[in-house]
């Protein structure tokens, strides 16, 4: 797979996310932030839910923190 390629089906999102918001671009950042902060929500409860002795003391990380700390 070329590189041209794997960027294609990123561009076509892209334009969706714009299409679906007639082409303001903050509105669709806005959105798509919501949408980041409502998945790390999940991962926090995910995190809060599953027993320690589940995962080994694995733990998943955001950029800069560890899921579950403020």
């Amino acid at each position: 797979m070329t590189a041209a390629a794997k960027e294609e089906p990123l561009l076509d999102e892209a334009a969706a996310i714009l299409a679906l918001h007639n082409g303001d671009a903050v509105e669709a950042i806005r959105t798509l932030l919501a949408e980041r902060d409502a998945v790390e929500e999940k991962l926090r409860s995910a995190a809060i839910a599953m027993g320690h002795g589940f995962a080994r003391g694995w733990r998943t990380t955001l950029p800069g923190k560890y899921v579950g700390e403020g």
